[in-house]
């Protein structure tokens, strides 16, 4: 298994029935390939966490990849994993402030090298733990 996490730009005409929709499609498309995760949207930004099988993941970001409704797709970190952090979530949804965002400077900051997979983990657990007490 693996953890995904990337950001990207949302397309100015982006609303909350488009939210909805990719809400929607993700978690029926993710409860079929055993994936789960969360989508964090704010200020015009997208932060995801996808994790699961890895051909299923990587799969599944090349579709997002290919969707018109966001822009300036980032791959941040992609770690192999043993257990989920959001095991029980198809697809969660965080409403964000922009400034929530910097709970992944430090990993952007450092997208370019290699980073420990515990590293990352934990970096992922801080995040959850900010998630649970939204």
């Amino acid at each position: 298994m693996i953890r995904l996490l990337y950001c990207s730009q949302a397309k100015p005409e982006f609303n909350d029935e488009t939210l909805d929709d990719i809400l929607l499609t993700s978690r029926k498309n993710n409860s079929a390939t055993g994936i789960t995760g969360v989508l964090v949207h704010g200020g015009g930004m997208f932060m995801q966490v996808l994790e699961g099988p890895e051909q299923n993941v990587l799969r599944t970001y090349v579709k997002i990849l290919d969707d018109k409704r966001h822009t300036d797709s980032r791959l941040i970190q992609i770690s192999p994993i043993k257990d989920r952090l959001f095991d029980n979530w198809t697809m969660g949804i965080v409403e964000a402030e922009p400034l929530t965002f910097e709970h992944v400077a430090k990993l952007r900051s450092h997208r370019l090298e290699t980073l420990n997979a515990d590293a990352f983990t934990q970096v992922m657990r801080e995040f959850t733990g900010m998630l649970v007490k939204a």
